[in-house]
């Protein structure tokens, strides 16, 4: 794996599910899925830079039969057949694989192999076994020549050109935050649905993160919000959830662990009226490899590489498939002013008003 996609792996990895005493589910991506697509991943990658025949006739026996013999190719497409790739309505309704899944799955259907994959090796009249033969290397073939057609380099680049950008630009909007503030106070939040409320719509979990913004404009809790960056996710069990990450003036608060809990309460309280949950990611912020929360000082390198990382954690997750989302799945802040003429902190914008929190004024 290139460290790109090394990065994107570990970021995947680190949103399998955990449970955790007192606290319930944390994370939201299924550890056997997260493993499933991998091995299917590596198995396509490996079948469209083979080459030579993926099957071919045994010898005819004394009454006329024969069967198929599997070479490495056809051995790796056997293999992507039996795994238990994930095919139900509900899972295609909300999720699109990367675009070499995507092909190679689409071929597999297209060619019909989750029943013949049953029974190839079978003994069977040879001109039947020869039919087959030619089908089954049709179907590696066409695999192969897919992954150079124009249509589908411009599928994978847009595919990961989506994430790229996204990372870059969430980094320069907190580059953009350290030099408009000398010290942040940033507080990771993940604001979820009650397991009663767990199948709450896509379009529900959009009015109700409208409403905490838009709530947050008039509301003191967020007098001296800065910034903030939130990522939609679906889950298993969780449903939609948000990772929210809240950035606030670290020369006007301190307290992150208990700030963190007053808007995790306030979305489960108030937004939700009820039916929101919250995870204070900043109680637990000593428990994680790299920490980048809580109070980070613009000159502190080693908590901004931890912060640096919580921004891949959001941007980066969507290696092997990504919701598809009714408009954005990501957004973000309005940019910090130009600083001003005496350098960090430099208030441009009125205390209290929206643009000084932040808040982007076309709405979340």
């Amino acid at each position: 794996m290139s460290v790109d996609i090394e990065e994107r792996y570990t970021a995947l990895v680190s949103k399998m599910d955990v449970h955790i005493k007192g606290v319930g589910q944390v994370g939201a991506v299924d550890a056997g899925l997260i493993c499933t697509l991998k091995d299917a991943s590596s198995v396509v990658g490996r079948l469209v830079r083979s080459q030579g025949d993926a099957f071919r006739l045994t010898a005819t026996d004394e009454f006329g039969n024969a069967s198929l013999e599997s070479y490495p190719s056809g051995k790796l497409l056997l293999r992507l057949v039996r795994l238990h790739m994930p095919n139900d309505n509900r899972f295609n309704v909300l999720y699109t694989l990367e675009p070499y899944l995507e092909m190679a799955m689409s071929k597999v259907k297209e060619f019909g192999l989750y029943h013949l994959c049953m029974t190839w090796g079978f003994k069977r009249p040879v001109n039947e076994a020869e039919m087959l033969m030619k089908h089954l290397n049709e179907c590696v073939n066409q695999i192969r020549k897919s992954v150079k057609t124009k249509a589908f380099i411009a599928r994978l680049n847009s595919y990961q050109r989506s994430s790229n950008k996204n990372y870059k630009e969430l980094t320069g909007y907190v580059d953009a935050l350290f030099e408009r503030y000398s010290r942040l106070l940033v507080l990771r939040v993940d604001l979820s649905y009650s397991k009663e409320n767990a199948k709450t719509a896509q379009a529900v979990a959009k009015q109700d993160r409208e409403r905490l913004f838009g709530n947050a404009r008039s509301n003191k809790l967020f007098d001296d919000m800065v910034g903030y960056i939130w990522k939609l996710e679906h889950g298993p069990e969780k449903g939609f959830h948000y990772h929210m990450m809240f950035f606030f003036d670290g020369s006007k608060v301190r307290e992150d662990v208990t700030l963190a809990r007053r808007v995790g309460e306030y979305w489960s309280d108030v937004v939700t009226k009820g039916r929101g949950l919250y995870f204070n990611c900043n109680a637990n912020k000593f428990g994680y490899k790299t920490r980048g929360v809580g109070m980070i000082d613009h000159t502190d390198a080693q908590l901004r590489k931890g912060l640096r990382e919580a921004v891949i954690y959001l941007t980066k997750t969507d290696l092997y498939m990504k919701l598809q989302t009714e408009g954005r799945g990501m957004g973000k802040g309005l940019s910090p002013g130009p600083k001003g003429p005496r350098g960090r902190p430099r208030a441009i914008s009125p205390p209290g008003s929206a643009q000084s929190r932040g808040i982007a004024a076309e709405g979340p």
